[in-house]
């Protein structure tokens, strides 16, 4: 689609108050009218049947089409920033159909809408303008790449029978082909008004895109920040509990949440590295700082490899934009409106600074080891104090720079020793003394006087924070004692040599030219800060969470595991065909379930429908079963009145099966404070001539579980309320009629517990029990749905968005850097986990590697300035 067209040559005006709208005029302007009521039409129907409410469901719907018809430049904000808390399948039910598919239809419904009929209307762009622009080569790859995914959705169909419609199927079902080929064709009927908002108003769209990837990013990470502060505790790096924010997806295992801050992170770094105004880099900072503790608390290994390999060259790519926008031949025309173009670090800078990195890394690992927190946090401050001494201490002579270095140094040790001795005799001196330290560097710091020649006043600079840097190990002697002490010896002698190194060789400060004022000086300071924070945060989980430290230590195992697996999955292959074209979009889970080993044969739901009623026919596992290895059916629940909980339950069963009726506070997959109640159900006994292979009778019972406590969590970090059931007998079947639940207080606890609409309400889980419903590789899940066809195919698509923004056409656009870095962090997570089979990282994926595969820069804009 070109850009927004001119005037119309043909067709009326009509007015609607301030608002203009013109009757379609081109072909693309009929097409664009007919796409955006193709998908009003089915986003209002989706809406409509919200298993929450249809008419308030349709309401939202239609408020987000008028946004994004007023705002259809900038859709991807729309469609991406609430993205990370918009899965209400834990509340719905819903898994083929969710919440992102009601926004992308109305992201589509309100834009081409505004684009047919010209509300807002733009002048035509001229080609040189488009910022998006697909050769025919990449448009017949982006072509094979949605036929493979259809293909592969009517392979799905047919491996499960035949296509048979349903709102509420699970991950056996005809439609989880939809559910997971699904992602590729959303991005697909959002692109052609993508190509038209990047021609009208490119950097309008460019900026609407970094902004709904960090307002995602953030969305996630707070959800993240919430949901360990509610759970765990923020510095609880011990239980075994990884984070999974609001990704519904993660109900049966998976790595959604690592494959989403991914895709993500590289964005607002970027922003936040470009950004020149305060209070947008205090924004963004807070952003990336949150995403770093997100990151930390998946206790994925796969994150953990991923950043390094994927933010390097980011750093690299935009610092080789940087240096070609300040010296190309059009450096004069490169977009100065946030601040001018960073000069890169020189060599030796750079070394000092990974000096810098590498001392206090290892000294915040001696510390904490024999400090503790305490010790740690002393330490920060004491690199805090060293992140903002001022420029003028370099301007004395070197011999002058000498005389200050050891001169201080005699007179801190002084002063270190009196503190020892006063720590020792007066309680929590220790702090007291660091405090007044700290104190004494702050106002010496104030009193700087930039440009002036001051030895003495370096003397006491340096004094200071000898002294300083000496109240930090008194401190990790105090709370460690024996082992506190010399840790903390060792961790100050490392940064005392460091400071003496960059002080009597000023090319080694990596701060040179930052001098006490100015933008460049306090954003070099806040981002290494906030390094400081982030190695921190590393050391705190490393040493002080045993969980990290063995899923680190069992990484050998955990690999050898993941080969078996990858083996018995390609094994279920059959023949050149299902190699060549796959097995079929959503097919892994119910193959593996029939053709794979005992251990693939987790439980199942299936909603049925007799003469009278419908029922819900549960089946467990025929794994050995545990409580975290049950497959449960949960519904989310008001908190119950503290006290006995009465469940009334209509069921039958051919055998005799334990039923697991359980209360918890519970997320997604790791439960707690939970009240159960575990009855034997038993067939109902054959009347005396009776034939014993009729369908088993329906039988009443009731159950009292509890007395449940006190639930739902503390108002400013509240948990989530789960009533589940399970099976807790191998191979067994339990059909249930209906099921209600009354508290203490006679209030009812369950919603459509007669399944009478449907599954609506109801979602299942598997806490532990996670390979058998994915094949744990993103490559091999394409193979497996696709085959090789498909696999090459995005394997090409991703080779070339990623060769064109690193060293091709797109490779000086804004946005370049950070995409080709959530390319490479996607792929990486994605060698130990499928990732698309989850709708909405796919999303973001296809979204990024699309965009990638036709986003250039403009002529004359140069790196320009988005964030």
């Amino acid at each position: 689609m070109s850009a927004v067209g001119a005037a119309p040559a043909m067709g009326g005006l009509l007015g609607f108050g301030p608002l203009k709208l013109h009757l379609p005029a081109t072909r693309l302007q009929w097409l664009a009218l007919a796409a955006g009521l193709g998908l009003g039409a089915l986003g209002a129907e989706l809406a409509w049947h919200h298993p929450l409410s249809g008419p308030l469901a349709l309401a939202a719907w239609g408020v987000a089409v008028l946004l994004a018809a007023l705002f259809w430049v900038k859709t991807p904000v729309l469609l991406l920033a609430p993205l990370p808390l918009i899965g209400l399948a834990p509340w719905t039910g819903w898994i083929t159909f969710e919440e992102m598919d009601l926004l992308v239809t109305a992201c589509g419904c309100g834009g081409y809408l505004a684009y047919a009929l010209q509300l807002n209307a733009r002048d035509r762009a001229p080609a040189w303008r488009h910022a998006l622009v697909y050769s025919p080569a990449v448009r017949v790859l982006i072509v094979a790449l949605a036929l493979s995914a259809a293909w592969s959705m009517k392979r799905g169909f047919s491996d499960a029978g035949a296509f048979t419609f349903g709102w509420f199927q699970g991950y056996h079902e005809p439609m989880n082909s939809v559910r997971n080929a699904k992602a590729i064709f959303l991005v697909l009927a959002l692109l052609p008004l993508w190509t038209a908002a990047a021609a009208a108003r490119p950097r309008g769209f460019s900026r609407g895109l970094l902004l709904g990837l960090v307002l995602a990013l953030a969305g996630a990470s707070v959800a993240a920040l919430w949901e360990r502060l509610a759970y765990t505790g923020l510095l609880d790096f011990s239980t075994d509990y990884r984070t999974t924010a609001l990704f519904w997806e993660m109900h049966v295992g998976g790595a959604a949440l690592d494959g989403f801050l991914v895709l993500t992170l590289p964005f607002a770094l970027l922003a936040l590295l470009r950004t020149r105004s305060p209070w947008r880099f205090a924004a963004g900072l807070a952003i990336v700082l949150l995403a770093a503790y997100a990151c930390l608390t998946t206790f994925s290994r796969g994150v953990y490899l991923a950043l390094p390999l994927a933010l390097v060259p980011m750093v690299l790519l935009a610092d080789a934009q940087r240096r070609r926008a300040a010296a190309g031949p059009d450096s004069s025309h490169v977009d100065s409106s946030l601040g001018a173009v960073d000069q890169p670090l020189p060599r030796l800078a750079k070394v000092g600074a990974l000096a810098m990195a590498a001392a206090f890394a290892l000294a915040a690992a001696l510390v904490f080891g024999g400090g503790g927190y305490r010790g740690l946090l002393a330490l920060f401050f004491v690199m805090v104090v060293l992140l903002t001494l001022p420029a003028s201490l370099w301007r004395p002579t070197l011999g002058q720079r000498l005389t200050a270095l050891v001169m201080g140094g005699v007179l801190a040790l002084l002063l270190g020793g009196a503190s020892w001795a006063l720590s020792m005799a007066v309680p929590k001196a220790a702090y007291a003394l660091h405090a007044v330290a700290l104190a004494c560097c702050a106002v010496l710091r104030w009193r700087d006087e930039p440009g002036q020649t001051r030895p003495v006043y370096l003397l006491l600079v340096t004094t200071a924070w000898f002294w300083l840097l000496a109240t930090m190990v008194i401190v990790a002697d105090y709370w460690g004692g024996t082992a506190g002490r010399w840790t903390g010896m060792a961790a100050g002698l490392a940064l005392a040599g460091l400071w003496a190194l960059m002080l009597l060789e000023p090319r080694l400060w990596p701060l040179q030219g930052a001098g006490s004022v100015g933008k460049a000086g306090w954003r070099k300071r806040a981002l290494l800060t906030a390094g400081l924070l982030l190695v921190m945060a590393v050391v705190a989980a490393l040493g002080g969470g045993g969980y990290l430290r063995d899923r680190v230590a069992t990484w050998k195992e955990d690999g050898q595991t993941r080969l078996t697996h990858w083996r018995e999955g390609l094994h279920l292959l059959h023949g050149g065909r299902q190699w060549l074209l796959g097995k079929g979009a959503g097919r892994f889970v119910a193959t593996n379930f029939y053709d794979g080993p005992v251990d693939a044969m987790v439980g199942d739901y299936r909603l049925r429908h007799d003469e009278h009623e419908s029922y819900l026919a549960l089946a467990a596992g025929k794994h050995q079963l545990g409580r975290g290895e049950q497959f449960r059916v949960s519904q989310r629940i008001a908190a119950p009145a503290p006290g006995l909980v009465t469940v009334h339950l209509v069921s039958r069963t051919a055998a005799d099966a334990y039923l697991v009726l359980q209360i918890c506070e519970k997320n997604l997959i790791y439960p707690d404070n939970c009240s159960s109640v575990e009855p034997q159900l038993k067939p109902h006994p054959a009347a005396e001539g009776e034939a014993t292979d009729r369908q088993p009778e329906w039988q009443t019972s009731d159950f009292q579980l509890g007395p449940v406590p006190a639930l739902g969590g503390s108002w400013w970090a509240p948990r989530f309320v789960t009533f589940s059931m399970a099976l807790d007998t191998r191979g067994a079947r339990v059909d249930i009629a209906r099921i209600s639940m009354q508290d203490s207080q006679g209030r009812q606890l369950l919603v459509n517990g007669d399944f009478n609409r449907e599954m609506a309400r109801w979602f299942f889980s598997s806490d532990r029990h996670h390979l058998p419903w994915h094949i744990k590789n993103a490559a091999l899940h394409v193979l497996f749905e696709q085959g090789l066809v498909g696999l090459a195919l995005l394997t090409a698509a991703w080779l070339l968005a990623v060769l064109r923004l690193a060293f091709g056409r797109g490779r000086d656009h804004p946005l370049a850097p950070a995409i080709v870095a959530a390319l490479i962090g996607f792929a990486t997570v994605g060698a130990f986990d499928s990732l698309l089979d989850a709708p909405r990282v796919g999303l973001v994926f296809f979204t990024l590697l699309l965009l990638g595969l036709g986003l250039r820069a403009l002529p004359g804009e140069g790196v320009a300035r988005l964030a």
